[in-house]
């Protein structure tokens, strides 16, 4: 949480008037599709901190954020999700105790989780805060939730060893509910900023670390545990935190195996204002960041094999604004662009999923629509149904950089990485090479301008691998008049509590459709588009083989198959998400590359439906979709 990093509103003025106002400029842009260079990782997408865990069900505003869950996987292909508090007074985990029994209770414990595995999310189950009935003291947290404020004390009322046994009933219960195989792909996290969330970090933390790592791993050897979940600035150097938890786990032992404590990742905190230095940073020091982290590893700890996650991370502060989006692409591309030794963080998990939120509650609460900061989806109105999971715009670059594949090609052209505001690119291929994906993008640091400049861009992609031929492409775009919700607010009149209409048309703008799309033959292997951008604005093109395509389905639908934008389909986490824009009966078919159907299936589909895919083998397939008006035909990645 970012409790602690807030900064002046006043330093960010003065600071944002020393800069130029930007001016439109013209960009060429090339792309050596030819010329791979390194693995792309989608760490960007990978996960979302939410909140206090009770609100996925009901939060004071009279609404939950479990919804919301499901939205940003569909919608931003975010994976994996993260909250405070789970074992704290109102989920009501841990009933009663003694010194010899625990009663649980396990009905809201499964009602979070229930609704980020049936979105197809994984959680990160972060381990805080201290049940009441096992809690030694009176201290709390300095938060309300819902008139709650969470225990902090030791969980030690009767030793230990209930702790233990607690954490094993954790891990027990959740592999019979979900399965063993995917509770170990999920991460068990000890406590939140234990410097001020816990009684302290140093010596406090180091027992309950060792005593919850324990009784997790007593249930299974193979989930993976970790933490400290450091603030900014509190991993080497300042608070340390990183230090004495990996000399603490290094120099102590498991009683149960007399081995060295288990500790399978690291994870810290990052703003970007605050975090290092207390000033305003650039992404690139975020690069420097995780460079140090890496370096302290290597140097210091070379017995370590873990790997780090970045598990709350926040970017200007308002994902109102579109700037978010654009400062969250350049920190996957300059993280991305680092040489070995090092490597960019497992994952990112942005702060935070919903308006819905009361961990700053105050007065009447956060607005129903916008102006309430960094999070992804708007409060909505509880007491109508069409005002609810309507996202913010930068959920859309969240699902652009869900297009790139799994190859990075070489591309040059774009400003300064890491020093200039600008236009920059990123380029992407799919193991089969029959699709390249470039992602555009207007990142300008700390700046909002008098008037919204338009750059032109000159896109040249070199060395396409299946041509001579044809080439199919389609463009998505979000930018301040495409795809943007806050537009369409504006547009309205800026309503603090829209009316049914108003709502209504807000919602349009939540998806994303094609921007632009068209088919042309090359008589050599190079392709050009001309087009313009906003500031701050992103885009996505998707170049691909059309005759991969035409050998798996009738010719005569292809037109109609490269459209229309209503109808979606992605894979994620073994599941066939479906979005269609009538009621009917759709088919569905996998194919490889090469033609052979793998997959097939049939459903009656009103809105959306998740079509479960087993035994499909990793790689990149050919999905077709197609109903009585609409089809689709696109290449996806199935990922273990």
């Amino acid at each position: 949480m970012k409790h602690k990093l807030i900064f002046c509103a006043a330093t960010v003025a003065i600071f944002a008037a020393c800069l130029f106002e930007p001016q439109a400029a013209t960009y060429n842009l090339t792309v050596l599709a030819n010329k791979h260079t390194h693995a792309w990782s989608h760490f960007a997408e990978m996960g979302v901190a939410t909140d206090h865990m009770n609100g996925a069900i009901h939060t004071v505003w009279g609404i939950g954020w479990g919804g919301d869950l499901k939205a940003i996987h569909d919608q931003g292909g975010i994976q994996y999700f993260r909250g405070h508090a789970i074992l704290d007074a109102d989920i009501g985990l841990v009933v009663a105790a003694s010194a010899t029994t625990l009663t649980l209770n396990w009905t809201r414990f499964d009602s979070v989780y229930d609704m980020g595995v049936n979105g197809g999310m994984r959680p990160e189950l972060e381990i805080s805060c201290t049940p009441p009935p096992l809690a030694s003291g009176t201290q709390t947290v300095t938060v309300n939730y819902n008139g709650v404020t969470p225990n902090k004390s030791p969980p030690t009322k009767y030793g230990w060893g209930q702790w233990e046994a607690l954490m094993d009933s954790i891990v027990t219960h959740c592999e019979a509910r979900y399965g063993v195989d995917e509770v170990r792909k999920w991460y068990f996290e000890v406590w939140n900023e234990p410097d001020w969330w816990y009684i302290d970090f140093d010596p406090d933390y180091m027992p309950l670390y060792a005593y919850t790592v324990t009784g997790l791993k007593q249930a299974d050897s193979l989930i993976k545990v970790g933490g400290p979940a450091a603030e900014g600035g509190n991993t080497f150097g300042g608070g340390n935190d990183f230090a004495l938890l990996l000399n603490y786990c290094h120099g102590s032992t498991n009683p149960a195996t007399g081995k060295p404590l288990p500790l399978d990742f690291l994870s810290y905190h990052w703003y970007l204002a605050g975090s290092m230095s207390g000033g305003l940073n650039t992404n690139n020091d975020i690069v420097l960041y995780q460079k140090m982290i890496l370096d302290q590893l290597r140097e210091n700890y070379p017995w370590y094999t873990g790997i780090v996650i970045c598990d709350e991370q926040g970017g200007l502060g308002s994902a109102d604004l579109l700037q978010s989006g654009s400062w969250l692409v350049d920190a996957a591309h300059q993280l991305n662009e680092m040489s070995a030794p090092y490597t960019p963080p497992v994952m990112f998990d942005h702060w935070c999923l919903s308006d819905a939120y009361e961990e700053e509650m105050s007065g009447a609460g956060p607005p129903l629509a916008f102006g309430a900061g960094g999070n992804f989806y708007l409060r909505g109105d509880s007491t109508y149904e069409n005002s609810l999971y309507i996202s913010k715009p930068v959920i859309q670059v969240y699902n652009m950089l869900h297009r790139l594949s799994v190859i990075e090609d070489s591309s040059y052209g774009g400003a300064a990485l890491g020093t200039a505001d600008g236009v920059n690119l990123m380029a992407t291929s799919d193991s089969a090479n029959d699709s390249i994906q470039v992602l555009v993008y207007d990142n300008y640091n700390f700046t909002s301008p008098s008037s919204e400049p338009t750059d032109s861009i000159i896109l040249t992609v070199n060395g396409i691998p299946w041509a001579p031929g044809p080439v199919h492409m389609e463009q998505f775009l979000v930018d301040t008049t495409h795809w943007n919700t806050q537009t369409e607010w504006v547009k309205v009149g800026k309503p603090s509590s829209p009316t049914h209409a108003q709502w209504d048309s807000i919602r349009v703008q939540t998806g994303m459709g094609i921007y632009d799309s068209s088919t042309q033959t090359l008589t050599g292997t190079t392709y050009t588009k001309a087009f313009s951008q906003h500031y701050w604005g992103v885009s996505v093109m998707v170049l691909s083989n059309p005759n991969t395509i035409a050998s798996i389905r009738n010719p005569a639908d292809a037109t109609k198959s490269m459209m229309p934008v209503a109808l979606r389909a992605d894979i994620l986490n073994g599941k066939l998400m479906l979005t269609v824009p009538s009621p009917g009966l759709y088919k569905v078919e996998l194919y490889t590359t090469s033609g052979r159907k793998v997959f097939r299936s049939g459903v009656y589909c009103a809105g959306a439906a998740v079509i479960p895919l087993q035994k499909i083998p990793t790689g990149v397939y050919i999905l077709q979709c197609s109903g009585s008006k609409y089809s689709l035909v696109k290449h996806v990645a199935v990922r273990s």
